[in-house]
């Protein structure tokens, strides 16, 4: 039996700025699952198989990828809507509509984010930070917007 090491790097850009984040994920073979650890020993727990992906019981790695999408830009909205600008936000939902090719590699062809916001928010405003938010801020929609046609539209209820 050999340990042998192969390696490849396929890269679009020179390494700058950040310094390198490392996750970590097993295969726990018995309970079939994937199981991730961030550099900060948060586990992230996902389906390793079609068929539980398909029960609905645990999320996949593509239902992760997408949620931290969703979970970016409602970030994003906090830091800047909220804590920077001090605006009223009462309540935050996105919903993320997707759609993959059928074949590998089964990429996402579109994505289309629609933010509710809740509370006394101008329309312009939250047209500027979301686009903000999509293009620039928020690292999850910029990798998505490079690799997928990704549109959003924002909703806002008054408080």
């Amino acid at each position: 039996m050999s340990n042998a090491k192969s390696s490849e790097t396929h890269t679009c850009a020179p390494l700058v700025g950040l310094p390198p984040m490392k996750i970590h994920a097993t295969w726990d073979k018995k309970a079939d699952i994937l199981v991730a650890t961030t550099p900060a020993n948060c586990r992230i727990t996902m389906a390793a198989t079609d068929e539980l992906m398909a029960s609905g019981k645990i999320p996949g790695p593509m239902d992760m990828f997408v949620s931290a999408l969703a979970g970016c830009v409602i970030h994003e909205i906090i830091e800047i809507m909220i804590n920077k600008d001090h605006v009223d936000v009462k309540d935050i939902n996105v919903t993320v509509n997707r759609i993959r090719r059928p074949t590998p590699p089964t990429l996402f062809d579109t994505l289309h984010v629609t933010f509710t916001l809740t509370g006394d928010i101008g329309n312009e405003y939250a047209d500027e930070v979301i686009r903000d938010i999509m293009t620039r801020r928020c690292p999850v929609a910029a990798t998505f917007g490079r690799a997928s046609y990704l549109t959003w539209e924002h909703i806002i209820f008054p408080s």
